[in-house]
């Protein structure tokens, strides 16, 4: 009975040690085929076909698209699949002209991108140069240039600038209006007869009470004058005739 009870034994032991090495045979073989599928995919992913062949620009309308695809043609021929989008986000904000930009991925070769450009708001005059540049409505500065239907105006200062593209509609019909931002709070308009002083605020009343007596004060012939619009209920004319005018 014992050398049975032995020889069973080995038989036992027999049976695992080979169930061991099925076992590792096994895995050793889903390694191997887990590192060739990986590199496989690899492989595929970094093809010729996910090569970028298109960049498809949407909501453009002042930048020249020309230009757009000359600034990003090292996109082109790219990885798709390995293309950074924050790069080419990156790159189209540091163009002044956009405000906001949007970059997807469209697989198997193709970017689309749409921005949001900036819109010029005013144009800024330098007094003594008399170089002009366009700025958006938050002051951003977008190129050299001239807009006839733009407000102009002098002596930047991004304290007062909100301000005055609150006070511009109001001056539409002054096409000579001159917007002037020297004062750190307030704001007023050269106009070619004199100054305006408008203040800080109210700005749609005080401009309402200069019109009203604006005629009368061009047929005086007292030019240059200066309207101060900043007391409650009047305007007070500064002449070089006389020192004080109040108007009702």
């Amino acid at each position: 009975m014992a050398s049975i009870v032995l020889t069973q034994g080995k038989k036992k032991n027999h049976a695992e040690t080979a169930s061991a090495k099925s076992g590792q045979f096994g895995l050793i073989l889903v390694g191997v085929f887990s590192i060739a599928i990986f590199f496989g995919i690899q492989g595929f992913l970094s093809s010729s076909y996910f090569e970028i062949k298109e960049i498809r620009w949407s909501g453009v309308k002042q930048i020249n698209p020309k230009e757009l695809d000359q600034q990003f043609q090292f996109v082109l021929g790219k990885n798709l699949v390995h293309l950074s989008i924050a790069d080419v986000h990156s790159a189209l904000i540091n163009n002044r002209w956009v405000k906001e930009a949007v970059v997807r991925k469209v697989f198997p070769s193709r970017v689309d991108v749409t921005l949001t450009e900036r819109v010029p708001a005013a144009v800024e005059i330098d007094p003594l140069s008399n170089r002009m540049v366009l700025r958006d409505s938050e002051g951003v500065v977008l190129e050299e240039g001239e807009q006839a239907n733009l407000p102009h105006m002098i002596y930047y200062n991004p304290n007062t600038y909100t301000k005055a593209m609150e006070l511009a509609p109001l001056l539409a019909k002054h096409k000579d209006a001159l917007i002037d931002l020297s004062h750190p709070k307030e704001v007023s308009v050269r106009l070619k007869k004199g100054v305006v002083n408008i203040g800080s605020e109210h700005f749609t009343t005080r401009w309402e009470r200069f019109v009203k007596i604006e005629e009368d004060l061009n047929k005086r012939n007292v030019a240059p004058w200066e309207a101060d619009l900043r007391f409650p209920s009047q305007v007070v004319i500064k002449t070089k005739t006389a020192s004080v005018e109040p108007e009702e």
